[in-house]
């Protein structure tokens, strides 16, 4: 992500997350904020990082700090909902690129992209991880944050597919089959971020095999 959407901005302004005084601030000076605020609390967490500690790695005084921000945690609310904001960004450009074929095939692109080829950086991540895993004992809580949500309707277009061509057993719920499935890739991204990726030998029996064994209904 290069720049933050400006339309993004507006709206935080308008909920109250950040004030229109950042909203006026250059897009290089909101993208420093941004890119910031996600490698200090991907480290230190919510309650670990200060906002000394954050205006000395951004170059603001607290002063500035207080112009931009109500808070730390509207700070964390403003760093989680551009960075989920991207993330909704890259599973429908994901989605846009799709080549087609087989519901199989279509999967296995689908965690190609996404989990081996990742265009998350390292700080995003780690950020991420962060924002699955610890998120909830900050001051700020989201539910269900994760990137399973962007993904759902596309996963749920691949196994509609794959079931109406009988490429897919029929002996499960399709929307269940879904939900399955987009829970399987995105617990796989988490464990590529997290260092632990699962071998690829093993992809099918996590995410593949139960669909293609040709049992029928």
């Amino acid at each position: 992500m290069s720049t933050i959407d400006e339309n993004l901005v507006a709206q935080l302004v308008a909920d109250g997350v950040v004030t229109d005084t950042l909203r006026r601030l250059a897009p290089d000076k909101k993208m420093r904020l941004y890119q910031v605020a996600l490698r200090l609390f991907a480290e230190y967490g919510h309650d670990g990082l200060s906002i000394d500690h954050y205006c000395q790695e951004a170059g603001i005084s607290k002063g500035s700090f207080f112009q931009y921000f109500p808070s730390k945690s509207h700070l964390l609310e403003f760093a989680i909902l551009v960075f989920d904001d991207y993330l909704e960004l890259l599973a429908s450009e994901i989605r846009r690129h799709d080549p087609g074929g087989t519901a199989r095939q279509r999967l296995l692109y689908l965690h190609q992209a996404l989990v081996v080829n990742t265009r998350l950086h390292r700080i995003e991540q780690q950020f991420y991880l962060f924002l699955t895993h610890s998120v909830h004992h900050s001051q700020v809580a989201l539910e269900d944050f994760d990137i399973e949500r962007h993904l759902h309707s596309y996963v749920q277009e691949i196994i509609e597919q794959g079931e109406g061509s009988g490429e897919i057993r029929q002996d499960f719920d399709v929307r269940l089959t879904g939900y399955i499935v987009s829970a399987i890739i995105s617990a796989l991204l988490t464990h590529q971020f997290a260092g632990r990726p699962v071998p690829r030998h093993q992809i099918g029996d996590l995410m593949i095999s139960f669909l293609f064994d040709g049992i029928r209904g």
